[in-house]
């Protein structure tokens, strides 16, 4: 939805971060065939093509530098099995909403701090 795309959008740029927005996983799909990304917040519920189907569909991608990208699922959801399925279908963490910036950058940290220092 727009405004969490916004508030997400905000708190990427208070962490020097730039974003490109989609409002379906059709549209993120295109992004990433056009743009180059360190990693992709992906929310589940999406119009058309949702975050379950997008997020396998591009870890069936035969490039591997973005079929192997960071996936972070963003999610009302909270319960063990949601994340459970969440994983299974791809992705690699599971961020519950509202987005909270201090436990983002831990995740930002878990998978970046090599690539940083």
């Amino acid at each position: 939805d727009e405004i969490v795309q916004i508030l997400v959008g905000h708190s990427l740029n208070t962490l020097g971060i730039e974003s490109v927005m989609a409002a379906s996983g059709t549209e993120a799909i295109s992004a990433l065939n056009k743009h180059t990304f360190d990693f992709i917040i992906m929310d589940i519920s999406m119009p058309g093509q949702d975050g379950i189907d997008s997020v396998r569909w591009i870890r069936d991608l035969l490039n591997p530098e973005k079929r192997d990208l960071p996936i972070f699922a963003l999610t009302n959801f909270h319960t063990p099995r949601h994340t459970e399925e969440i994983l299974k279908a791809g992705f690699n963490e599971h961020i519950i909403k509202p987005f909270d910036i201090e436990e983002f950058k831990k995740l930002l940290h878990k998978y970046f701090w090599k690539k940083i220092n």
